[in-house]
């Protein structure tokens, strides 16, 4: 019971978090199509897409571990352990109409709209609470237990940007890694106060010079 009530929690709280940076947000003026989306943005829809296709797999099979593993992967580790942290300093610090903000809300809503439809059967008061407080409420069915599944969530899947992703999101836990390091001898307080230098050759060296204006936001650093 107590794993059950530690991972409810992640849930509701991940979902809080999408919800609650929607509170500006005007899906039919300011959402942006895919093509003005920034990259990372990108690159989480379409992790959603993947574990939203296979969530409605697992449904047609009645394989509620594998949903429940699929979204707990998906919830806990892509979007609250990285996406979230590295989206707070857009969604919080630039202006609100930026289109930096705006494709980190764009994101968000699709995201916490089909995942309210996803969870629906497993966690039904707590999705429905989500589905009426997403903006545009009244456009969409009154529950979302008369809703249907996400339909379109596959075309959101980029195989060559989550190879790249996955490639920076290992590099980042080294940066991590050696953060922390620095934390513990006291040489810097919080990752802000980091200036990062890379040594790199090949391909690492030319991911990196491709993502170098990304980098301080992937890493959580100055410079």
């Amino acid at each position: 019971l107590a794993r059950v009530v530690e991972a409810y929690r992640k849930f509701r709280n991940t979902l809080r978090y999408l919800a609650s940076n929607l509170y500006d947000f005007d899906p039919a003026a300011n959402r942006l199509g895919p093509a003005s989306l920034q990259e990372v943005d990108r690159y989480i829809l379409s992790l959603y897409g993947a574990t939203a296709h296979a969530g409605i797999q697992a449904y047609d099979s009645y394989d509620y571990p594998a949903i429940f593993q699929r979204l707990n992967q998906f919830l806990t580790v892509d979007l609250s352990a990285f996406y979230a942290d590295v989206s707070k300093d857009r969604l919080y610090t630039l202006a609100a109409a930026s289109p930096e903000r705006r494709s980190a809300q764009t994101a968000m809503y699709v995201m916490a709209e089909g995942l309210a439809r996803l969870l629906a059967p497993i966690l039904p008061v707590t999705a429905d609470e989500l589905w009426r407080y997403l903006p545009s409420a009244a456009s969409r069915e009154p529950s979302v237990h008369l809703a249907l599944f996400p339909k379109d969530a596959a075309a959101f899947a980029d195989a060559a940007i989550d190879e790249r992703w996955t490639r920076l999101r290992g590099i980042r836990d080294e940066v991590n890694r050696a953060l922390e390091t620095a934390r513990q001898e006291k040489i810097i307080g919080t990752s802000l106060q980091a200036h990062v230098r890379f040594t790199a050759g090949g391909n690492a060296a030319a991911l990196l010079t491709r993502y170098e204006a990304d980098l301080p936001m992937l890493f959580i650093v100055s410079q």
